[in-house]
């Protein structure tokens, strides 16, 4: 499934933050964490960031309504890509851990 990624959301601002400090630990395939609220929905979902496509962005979410998607799991997609950090990458959130691990191109 497709995605368009967020204009704008309010965990954005934190997770580039983290992104920009460990850019260089993600890419050698250490997982980055950020800690959040423990609100939202729980997922464990892979997505492809890809380079020159600044609108939508591939999940293997299954779900039928994309208006249940995991905010806090597109809004670090959205930062991922907004930072030009392109490939495959699984982002979980559970109980307010963000965690982002890149997978490889």
């Amino acid at each position: 499934m497709r995605l368009s990624y967020n204009k704008r959301s309010s965990f954005l601002e934190d997770i580039e933050d983290e992104i920009i400090r460990n850019r260089d630990a993600l890419f050698i395939g250490t997982p980055l964490f950020v800690e959040m609220s423990p609100q939202g929905y729980n997922g464990r979902i892979q997505v492809k960031i890809e380079q020159g496509n600044h609108s939508t962005f591939w999940t293997d979410w299954q779900g039928s309504d994309p208006t249940r998607f995991p905010a806090r799991i597109k809004a670090a997609a959205s930062a991922l890509c907004r930072l030009g950090c392109f490939g495959e990458f699984l982002i979980s959130h559970e109980s307010g851990t963000l965690t982002i691990q890149y997978l490889g191109t």
